[in-house]
């Protein structure tokens, strides 16, 4: 009989030879189950996603397919073997490294940073590489574009100098700059350069060889290539790199390129543990903080942790740059790994990771497609307002409007303060109307940056918005919603060709802006319930359609024990 050691390294040599005779071929799709996903994955193809996705269960593929294109200027199909960008799932990486030097007795995750740093200042003393790990050092999320070529001196320099947000292991605050200190920290223990270490200590071990920054040897046409708003953003490989790969603000925390193939063999590498001991492996994937309060979720050395709503443990991590993004995930108990990558800004890789692990689990079910194109169209409220109602592969509505009166209905949670969101509303109006009139304090202090730098860019952006759409003929602040750690204040600009809508965000806890988003509508997302029923947990809204004997359509949104109804438009 053989040992138990030699079917196991059998059964993940014959998944990777399934692996690589799928990628020399034709995508696969196997079984039953693997063409339900992939009538899944059509439909979404249809609807505008792009992508590569894999599917298995331990050493069996169910499916490992492309969809879309990879570029649509050179009419390049996405296959399974596209490369792309894994963004944050990079974090992993980094802290595998860390337990790897750790398993070499080269370096405690009890460490202080200033063991490894000189110079580090008192308030940042304290600060261990597990506080790193769990996004608790009070670190700033980014201090500089993803795209800069910094060097590893000068952000060591940048990063010691910030101010912190919280004291070290006060709370979670997730942050890019904490997991390249890791990685800086990975080159001063092992005297390699950060990608090398990676190849040597983990990809090699696994297989994986179509994964690094610079080491594969990338072309630009083996790349998915990023758009937004139909307009093509490029590769990574577009942008400005070292010749040892991204500046400092992206590498360890982001910006690994790979395929869906080379991620799953990491899968099967930590499954059975070829690159991490078992002890190693149960400090990287523990839930060490919780994330949010409310929530679920918790954060180990580069994964998320949680339970689905089917009970079962959930291990995770995505990543995207708001162009192109990714996800990967796996659950133990079911031996299920999904790998999703999407080169479609607004088509998110979570999303369809989400919905394949429904169709595996047999608990999804495909709503009547002719009655939602029924449902979908133009709805007006008593007094005039308008909601476009529309669905997407997944059976979400979308409703989109414009109108004040709706900020309330679709976007509120229901745990606004008063006060609170009248004080937010005054200060994003008179922020907006000074900065328009070419007087940038107000919007300087709120950045938290130099006046000048704020000017510098803020006077830019309306000049280039005045020169695009025309003269701005007014504004109207919409409303400020609260959200678990941010405050979302909503205006819409009225320039001489058209409006727009901006949205503002406050992080809560320190009042200073954090973001600000444009967009030619407002809209909300809301999940099937029922073929006729959608509801949106976050403000607690639901939203039905009905239909009277005469085929008049209607729908009423439920929202805090009222109703409000609206009409469907003649097409």
């Amino acid at each position: 009989m053989k040992s138990s050691r030699y079917i196991l390294v059998f059964l993940c040599s014959l998944a990777l030879t399934q692996l690589a005779a799928a990628q020399r071929s034709a995508d696969v799709a196997n079984g039953d189950l693997g063409q339900k996903i992939d009538r899944y994955l059509q439909k979404a193809e249809a609807n505008g996603y792009a992508g590569s996705v894999l599917v298995a269960r331990g050493e069996k593929i169910i499916l490992a397919k492309g969809y879309g294109l990879a570029d649509r200027e050179n009419k390049v199909k996405q296959t399974a073997e596209t490369v792309f960008s894994i963004g944050s799932i990079t974090k992993q990486f980094t802290g595998a490294a860390i337990l790897k030097l750790e398993m070499m007795g080269k370096l405690k995750v009890t460490d202080p940073i200033s063991k490894y740093f000189g110079d580090v200042p008192a308030d940042k003393k304290e600060i261990t590489l597990h506080h790193l790990l769990t996004h608790t050092a009070g670190l700033e999320g980014a201090l500089g574009d993803d795209y800069d070529a910094i060097g590893r001196e000068d952000f060591v320099k940048l990063a010691l100098s910030s101010k912190l947000l919280f004291i070290p292991g006060e709370r979670y605050e997730y942050s890019n700059v904490g997991f390249s200190l890791l990685g800086i920290i990975v080159e001063l223990v092992s005297g390699k350069n950060y990608e090398d270490f990676l190849y040597e200590a983990l990809f090699k071990p696994a297989g994986m060889e179509k994964t690094g920054y610079v080491r594969p040897g990338f072309v630009k046409s083996e790349l998915a290539v990023g758009y937004r708003g139909g307009e093509r953003w490029g590769t990574a490989l577009d942008r400005p790199w070292r010749p040892e790969g991204p500046g400092w603000h992206l590498r360890a925390n982001g910006g690994i390129l790979s395929t869906v193939g080379d991620m799953y063999r990491w899968y099967l590498a930590l499954k059975n543990d070829t690159v991490l001991s078992v002890s190693a492996k149960k400090k990287y994937l523990a839930p060490h903080v919780k994330e949010y309060a409310d929530g679920n979720s918790y954060y180990g050395y580069g994964w998320v942790t949680q339970k689905t709503e089917r009970g079962a443990n959930l291990i995770w991590h995505n990543g995207g740059n708001g162009i192109y993004n990714a996800f990967m995930g796996f659950e133990p108990e079911n031996d299920l790994v999904i790998i999703a990558s999407s080169n479609i800004a607004g088509k998110i890789s979570d999303n369809y990771a989400e919905r394949i692990e429904r169709i595996v689990a047999g608990d999804y079910k495909e709503l009547d497609e002719r009655a939602l194109q029924e449902y979908a169209g133009t709805y007006r409220l008593s007094s005039g307002a308008e909601i476009e109602a529309r669905f997407d592969e997944n059976d979400n509505l979308l409703a989109t409007y414009r109108a004040k009166e709706l900020v309330g209905l679709l976007a509120a949670s229901g745990k606004e303060v008063k006060e609170e969101v009248e004080r937010y509303n005054q200060k994003v109006e008179e922020m907006l109307k000074a900065a328009l009139a070419g007087d940038y304090a107000v919007l300087a202090a709120a950045w938290g940056e130099p006046l000048e730098d704020v000017k510098t860019r803020a006077s830019a952006f309306w000049d280039g918005k005045r020169k695009e759409l025309g003269e701005v003929r007014g504004l109207e602040v919409l409303g400020t919603l609260a959200r678990p750690r941010n405050l979302f204040t909503y205006v819409r600009v009225d320039f001489g060709k058209s409006s727009e809508f901006f949205t503002y965000i406050w992080d809560k806890e320190s009042g200073r802006l954090r973001e600000m988003r444009e967009s030619q509508n407002l809209d909300r997302q809301f999940e099937p319930r029922s073929q006729d029923e959608f509801f949106s947990p976050p403000i607690g809204t639901t939203i039905i359609f009905q239909k009277d004997e005469k085929g008049n359509v209607s729908l009423t949104i439920r929202k805090n024990g009222a109703e409000t109804r609206a009409t469907k438009a003649a097409a």
